[in-house]
């Protein structure tokens, strides 16, 4: 039989970390790394993207300019109030004229319906009385 006394205690399995050491790993020194090598045809291509942004860039700003100075229609607001209002043609109404009886008179080589249109719009309506000014287009 076994007993305590006689298992031998020097064969124990040792759950100690091994001596092999890793091997260490270095980082480069950023101070004293030399200079990657950039090829001229990579300087050419960043000189072409720059150029093209800053031609880019002018052209957005001459149009915003132009659209400042000269307004969106192409001429300054202030013109647009200094010229005069176009004066119409009327003719008085008769009695018994309808807007009709005016268009089939004045339309020219405009159709009738749209040239009646015309008048119903610049005379606020249909209808008209005699003596009434009726304006043409």
């Amino acid at each position: 039989m076994l007993s305590w006394e006689s298992v031998d205690m020097s064969a124990t399995i040792s759950f100690t970390p091994s001596t092999r050491r890793q091997p260490v790993r270095r980082v480069p020194d950023v101070r004293h790394a030399s200079p990657r090598v950039v090829s001229e045809a990579t300087y050419r291509r960043r000189r072409a993207i720059v150029g093209t942004m800053l031609a880019v860039l002018v052209a957005v700003g001459s149009v915003l300019a132009h659209d400042v100075l000269a307004g969106s229609g192409g001429e300054p607001a202030s013109a647009a109030a200094s010229q005069p209002a176009l004066t119409r043609i009327s003719v008085t109404a008769q009695p018994g004229d309808t807007l009709w009886s005016i268009a089939e008179a004045r339309h020219g080589t405009v159709s009738i319906t749209r040239y009646v249109d015309k008048l119903v719009d610049l005379n606020g309506g249909a209808s008209i009385v005699a003596g009434q000014a009726v304006v043409l287009p």
